[in-house]
């Protein structure tokens, strides 16, 4: 097992340094490409997430990997943000609808949700 923790400045500026250190893990343990794109796609969303939408004066938001042959973990601890628990209502995107037509946000975390096998909110 291949654990590793890294602090990342708060900064859509990050995201490239972000992908270099994954794809560090992915190459350890041989992690197939279209399995290191949906990782990627959801690191970037959730990140990107944490750098738009918290009004914490935090620099650093610290994302811990974990990453066996079977399986690849990701966690995010972003501190001094308010508590967010989605319902299940705004988690709901309906992308067969018209963006004209659809209510604004939740498009990241459904994309995220679509390309992992679970995604979960502690505080």
């Amino acid at each position: 097992m291949f654990v590793e923790t890294w602090l990342l400045r708060r900064s859509i500026a990050t995201v490239p340094e972000m992908h270099e250190l994954l794809r560090g893990c992915y190459e350890r343990f041989s992690i197939d490409p279209a399995t290191a794109f949906c990782l990627d796609l959801a690191a970037e969303e959730v990140f990107t997430n944490l750098v738009r939408h918290n009004p914490s004066d935090e620099k650093f938001v610290t994302m811990t990997v974990e990453c066996t042959p079977q399986e690849v973990h990701l966690q995010w601890i972003d501190r001094g943000v308010p508590r967010f628990e989605p319902s299940a209502e705004q988690l709901a995107v309906d992308v067969t609808r018209p963006i004209s037509q659809r209510r604004p946000g939740g498009l990241g975390l459904h994309l995220t949700r679509s390309v992992v096998d679970a995604l979960t909110f502690g505080y």
